[in-house]
Parts: structure tokens; C-alpha cells; sequence
């Protein structure tokens, strides 16, 4: 039969707790040996799991990443962390000295975190070089302040060099990687299959053979063959309505026709 992968890799667990159940009661044991299961059954059922249990469970040789995904995740954490500290250093020198630069650079700009940050530092780069070249043409009247501007923040570290460092560092975080590489079955990964497929035709045959002679629901449980039924709620029982008694009518009460009393 073709099991998928599923179903193989849990046939482990419930092979040892159909294994446990027949050893652990001995009236299952007893009802499986009428059905034709012997010691030998038993220890070839118990070698069949060993020999899972040995196998290797992943496969080796291909990568799980590549050079170009890490480089990408290195940039993106790199422009991450520099995006915070240096938004507000450059834009307190900006603010003091140039306002209308710091709000032309840092209108809805902000730090941010993982690819935000990057796209962040990205609009601020493009921001500064619309500055250094002019190229804005909103600011056609302010092109002498910008370049001084730009000449400024470059005396605070933010030179041609560490742009240019910071642009290489945006162009890789966004940039294209490389598929991984097929997953290539090696040996040791066929081998586990073939010892999982083994496994799987004994736990199908013996789990069959309980079934039809375990009839004890409590049985069945133990071998891992039923599952426990959800208790049943009893339903609310609504408080008895008390019945209104009606009220006496009142006594009559006697005329004395207005005599006195003594």
C-alpha cells in the first residue's frame, strides 16, 4: 500500500501503545493469541519499531537557506537597528539648523522594523540625494540651503561613504535571492521510509485483528484503537414555579348598630 508521510510517521506511537496494551492486560493477550498472534508476532512487531526508533529522521545535504537569503536577512536587521538612533540624531541637527530641510526629509518617516525599516531608510536616502542634486523641483527656490544641508549632515557622518554604504545595504535587502535547491532523498531518508512502511503493514494487520475480536470499549482505549467519549452534560433542571396561593376572604365583621359596650 502507499501510506503518506502522515500516516508513517505516526505509526510509531501507536504501534507502541498497541504493543503496551497487549502485554500490559492479560485478556487482551489472550483474546489476540486465539486470533492467531504469537510470541514471535509480538517480538517482530517490537523489532520493527526498534529499528524506526534507530533510523535517522531528517535528510542531510541540502541547505536549508542560501548565501543571498542570509545576506538579505543581515541588511534588513543591519538597516533595522540604524534606522532609530540615527533619525533622531540627524533630525535634531536638522531641526535646529535647517528646519524646512527636517521637514521636507522626515514627513511621514519614522522608525520602523524589518522591511518598513528598509523601505524607511530607502525614502531618506532618496530624500537626501533630491537635496544634494537638486532634482526636487518643489524646491527649486531652496537649492543653495539644501546643499548646505547636505554638506552639514555630512560633517555628522552621514558623508558620500556611509551613504553609499547604507544604499548597498538597501539594494541587497530588497534584492532578488536565489531559490533553494531541490531536496534530494538521500539513503538515509529512503531507509526510515522502508522501516516506517514495514512497521505500518504490522500495526495494520494486528490493529485489524483487535478490533474484531476486542469487543471491551476499555480494551480498545488501551490499545490506542478508541478514544474516551466526551462526558454528557445533564441538561439544567429549571427550579419549580412555587403555585401562588390565592388569598382568604376576609372575615365578615358584625354590626353592633352602634351600641355601646360595656
Amino acid at each position: 500500500m502507499e501510506y503518506s508521510n502522515a500516516v508513517l510517521e505516526a505509526t510509531p506511537e501507536r504501534a507502541t501503545k498497541l504493543l503496551m496494551g497487549i502485554g500490559a492486560v492479560a485478556a487482551v493477550r489472550t483474546l489476540m493469541a486465539g486470533a492467531g498472534m504469537t510470541d514471535d508476532d509480538i517480538l517482530e512487531g517490537r523489532a520493527l519499531l526498534l529499528d524506526v526508533l534507530a533510523a535517522p529522521r531528517k535528510t542531510a545535504g541540502a541547505p536549508a537557506d542560501t548565501d543571498d537569503a542570509r545576506a538579505q536577512r543581515a541588511a534588513t536587521g543591519e538597516l533595522d537597528q540604524w534606522d532609530e538612533p540615527n533619525y533622531a540624531r540627524h533630525g535634531a541637527a536638522l531641526r535646529r539648523r535647517f528646519p524646512d530641510v527636517h521637514e521636507y526629509v522626515f514627513k511621514d518617516l519614522s522608525p520602523s522594523t524589518g522591511t518598513a525599516a528598509v523601505q524607511g531608510v530607502a525614502t531618506f536616502l532618496a530624500r537626501i540625494d533630491a537635496l544634494e542634486n537638486g532634482t526636487d523641483p518643489d524646491r527649486a527656490a531652496t537649492k543653495q540651503g539644501d546643499k548646505k544641508a547636505v554638506a552639514f549632515l555630512a560633517t555628522r557622518g552621514l558623508d558620500k561613504a556611509e551613504r553609499k554604504r547604507l544604499k548597498g545595504l538597501v539594494d541587497v535587502a530588497l534584492g532578488p535571492t536565489s531559490p533553494l535547491p531541490e531536496t534530494i532523498d538521500l539513503p538515509e531518508a529512503a531507509r526510515r521510509r522502508e522501516a516506517l512502511v514495514k512497521l505500518r503493514g504490522w500495526f495494520d494487520e494486528w490493529a485489524t485483528t483487535a478490533r474484531a475480536v476486542v469487543k471491551k470499549r476499555s480494551y480498545l482505549i488501551r490499545l490506542g484503537l478508541a478514544s474516551r467519549k466526551a462526558p454528557q452534560r445533564k441538561p439544567a433542571t429549571t427550579p419549580a414555579t412555587p403555585t401562588a396561593t390565592p388569598p382568604r376572604p376576609a372575615e365578615p365583621v358584625e354590626e353592633t348598630g352602634g351600641a355601646d359596650l360595656q
